[in-house]
């Protein structure tokens, strides 16, 4: 099997959402977002805190989604063991 690019890309994009601070949110894309407050957008540990936050779901979904992919690739194997 080949090998894989694991690629992971973080934006803090000034906004004027009406979205609930600290709501996670799925995007159509597959990618999760939250609105922080101008604070928090200031500060480096609620920064981390609001990436990390961010970052679980979006990392769990992206393998889980790459598991399943795999799966359907993968010859079943027959209950003798043989392929």
């Amino acid at each position: 099997m080949g090998k894989y690019k694991v690629q992971v890309k973080v934006e803090l994009i000034a906004c004027d959402d009406s979205a609930k601070e600290h709501d996670l949110q799925k995007e159509e894309a597959g990618s999760f977002t939250m609105t922080i407050s101008k604070n928090d957008a200031v500060s480096i540990d609620n920064c981390e805190r609001a990436v990390l936050m961010t970052a679980y779901p979006t990392i769990r979904d992206a393998i889980s989604k790459h598991l399943s992919d795999i799966s359907k690739k993968k010859p079943l194997k027959k209950p003798d063991g043989k392929e």
